[in-house]
């Protein structure tokens, strides 16, 4: 998307003929309808009734959108020493008004300038901005210029660069606080799953949702801000998580007082209690156990929210139990399926997909993020990775057998969590590792030369591991050519 000059944008729209104008926006990369270049028109108008300075209009963005979460800006301009953000609405209500100046005023807040945000209405040609208390304030158009003409112009080159889509997924475990506090907010898609969820209960007979997604398109993060909604109407709420709690489970059970429990316990609680029951992880359950939640769900017509990801199974007899096939053939489950990848980039997520599956390569838009490094032995590899974690990189064990003794083991390193233990958590650098029992078989990789079969599938758990990953993804190899041949192979695929 390019920087364009607003007041040359509003001539384009009164003057070019309808395809001239389409061909004019399609080259700034400017997805915008007629009527809306209108309304930037009446803005212009306002403005220049006080200003006739063409400076005042440069350097602005039009409809831009975040990657991948599609938070959109009607206006916004960069400089060395600030951001402006103006909104146009025809009309508004001033409740809606605050509501998306405070959304807008979070998602830029990570770009750490002053930021100046506005909404103009078209009927009232009037302002309207935050004042130092964050309340709603009617502005004027002189002070909309002033700040206007104190910026400083730089121009940004690529305005993604300046975006992190992962900053904008609170995970309610590595962020706790933030989560209980509310400063996040859900993607257009997440808000509207949310309010069907809500809208859809019904007191008179049981209700069923299925929300699913690969991993970092905000599950865990849209279930739980669903439990935090029903808990502040004083509704009794339970969590069940299909693994081992971790410390931002036992955080929100022992400080916030939520009612979360591993799925080993379901058995000591009387499930009946409650108004929803909030299932996490489901496709690791045993039938017998969902069996159990979908029995009290029937009994009290309460809520259940079973929250998975199909491709998340550890194990043979997970992914054989089929649990979402159970789920799903319920009696007028409502489906929600969340298809935007948020908190892994395009970059890592491509890498990941071709490095599983080489008949899945897409070309990966640069590899700043990933980071490839060879090790012919399983002592210099450990060595690399404690070195890497004293630079606050996360490494992740597979998770061991109770039974047997497998070759990843070699490479584990103490005080690290597994595979298991960081289901639904996310970190901003991870490592992963492939040692030499990884192999392609065709195009998918597996693993060969294990004496016992693996209870947990290394495959499965490499990708629990990969998926961890918010910004950074550091793969070390042991003594693998044919991997290290592919992840060259796919990071050179531009």
């Amino acid at each position: 998307m390019k920087e364009i000059n607003i007041y040359s944008l509003v001539e384009a729209g009164n003057n070019l003929k309808d395809e001239i104008l389409e061909k004019y926006l399609e080259y700034n990369s400017i997805k915008i309808k007629k009527n809306e270049v209108y309304d930037i028109s009446s803005l212009v108008e306002s403005l220049s009734e006080i200003s006739d300075d063409i400076n005042l209009f440069d350097g602005f963005f039009v409809g831009y959108s975040i990657p991948q979460i599609s938070k959109e800006f009607d206006l916004l301009r960069f400089h060395s020493d600030s951001i402006v953000n103006i909104e146009i609405k025809k009309q508004s209500t001033e409740e809606a008004i605050k509501k998306q100046l405070n959304k807008n005023k979070y998602y830029l807040s990570f770009l750490d300038k002053p930021t100046y945000g506005y909404t103009y209405i078209v009927n009232e040609d009037k302002f309207y901005t935050l004042n130092a208390l964050n309340e709603l304030a009617t502005t004027s158009a002189s002070e909309v210029i002033t700040v206007l003409s104190n910026q400083k112009h730089t121009e940004v080159k690529d305005i993604n660069s300046l975006f992190n889509p992962s900053n904008y997924l609170i995970s309610p475990f590595n962020s706790t606080k933030k989560f209980i506090q509310k400063q996040y907010f859900l993607t257009n898609q997440q808000d509207s799953i949310k309010k069907l969820v809500v809208n859809e209960t019904s007191k008179d007979k049981p209700s069923y949702f299925a929300i699913y997604g690969r991993a970092g398109t905000g599950k865990t993060l849209l279930t739980y801000d669903i439990a935090n909604e029903y808990i502040s109407s004083k509704q009794k709420v339970l969590i069940i998580h299909c693994g081992k709690l971790n410390n931002g489970h036992i955080e929100l059970r022992d400080t916030y007082s939520w009612n979360i429990i591993p799925i080993r316990d379901i058995w000591s609680v009387k499930l009946i209690d409650f108004d929803l029951i909030v299932v996490d992880e489901v496709q690791r359950i045993y039938p017998n156990q969902l069996d159990l939640v979908f029995e009290a769900i029937r009994k009290s017509k309460s809520i259940g929210i079973f929250s998975y990801d199909p491709k998340q199974c550890l194990s043979k007899w997970e992914s054989n139990n089929n649990i979402e096939k159970t789920i799903l053939d319920l009696d007028n489950v409502k489906k929600f399926e969340l298809t935007k990848k948020i908190r892994t980039n395009k970059e890592i997520a491509y890498f990941i997909q071709g490095l599983l599956d080489k008949s899945q390569v897409k070309p990966i838009p640069g590899n700043k993020n990933i980071d490839i490094h060879y090790f012919k032995n399983y002592s210099s590899a450990v060595a690399y990775i404690q070195l890497l974690r004293q630079e606050n990189w996360t490494s992740i064990n597979y998770t061991p057998s109770r039974k047997h003794n497998h070759p990843y083991e070699l490479f584990s390193v103490s005080n690290s969590n597994n595979a298991h233990e960081v289901i639904g958590q996310e970190f901003d650098k991870v490592i992963a590792v492939l040692d030499r029992h990884f192999y392609y078989d065709g195009n998918k990789l597996s693993t060969k030369g294990y004496k016992s079969k693996p209870y947990y599938h290394p495959t499965k758990m490499l990708l629990q591991i990969m998926t961890r990953v918010r910004i950074k993804l550091s793969v070390i190899i042991i003594d693998n050519e044919d991997i290290l041949e592919n992840c060259i192979a796919l990071l050179k695929h531009e």
